[in-house]
């Protein structure tokens, strides 16, 4: 299912992460060994030559080896930031939100609309939570939004939108954001309905799953086959 390949490549990004971390320490540990070699060096005792000649190169190896530290240094500092941006690119999802049909419930005719009764099966993080049968965005950003419906009625197209309600300055209103139909094969009646997308949503956004047109559609309240949830992607 989506949440155990998220879960998976969340483990993958972390592992990476540790990899970085490592290569980080050990340009650290080169260059302490750097830094020491030249320490040696610049406390060795000079003589002075002729004319001071001889305290004339020995200054110019000095400023050559300060050099070689500065660029030492700026090159560990260089490392160390591209690790760090690396493990903030690794980050996995801050929240998620996934919720299969409730078993103990029947869907919900409103008119023409089937509504169909979740229950949360995943949840991590604040950023999500549920709301009278809606799933509620806290945090302004991009979300991945999913949603799959399992029917078994005898028609010859089924499908489910996901709308959100927003707060406006005249009021409440609705956006349909993701829409999805499917052929029913004529024998035996049973096929699933997915649909995902990448959506900007907005702190008090709702989100909804519903079945239009279908005030009588049989769905299967399985949790495997029925299932709607979001995940925080920023």
């Amino acid at each position: 299912m989506l949440y155990n390949a998220l879960l998976s490549l969340a483990a993958f990004m972390f592992c990476l992460s540790l990899f970085l971390v490592h290569r980080a320490s050990v340009l650290e540990n080169d260059f302490r060994k750097l830094q020491g070699d030249i320490t040696l060096q610049l406390n060795q005792p000079r003589s002075e030559g002729v004319n001071g000649k001889m305290a004339k190169m020995s200054k110019t190896r000095e400023d050559i080896k300060l050099s070689t530290l500065q660029k030492a240094q700026s090159s560990l500092k260089i490392s160390s930031r591209r690790v760090k941006r690396q493990q903030g690119s690794c980050r996995g999802p801050t929240s998620f939100l996934q919720l299969t049909a409730n078993t103990n419930k029947q869907p919900d005719i409103r008119g023409n609309i089937t509504v169909i009764p979740w229950t949360v099966s995943a949840q991590q993080g604040n950023a999500i939570s549920q709301k009278e049968n809606r799933i509620v965005v806290q945090e302004d950003g991009y979300y991945l939004v999913f949603g799959q419906v399992f029917f078994k009625s005898p028609s010859t197209v089924m499908g489910h939108i996901i709308q959100s309600w927003g707060s406006t300055g005249t009021g409440t209103t609705s956006t349909e954001l993701l829409h999805c139909l499917q052929e029913m094969p004529d024998e035996n009646p049973a096929n699933t309905c997915y649909t995902a997308g990448i959506v900007q949503l907005h702190q008090d956004d709702e989100l909804e799953l519903v079945v239009p047109y279908r005030p009588h559609a049989i769905i299967s309240m399985d949790a495997e086959f029925t299932f709607f949830g979001v995940i925080q992607l920023n």
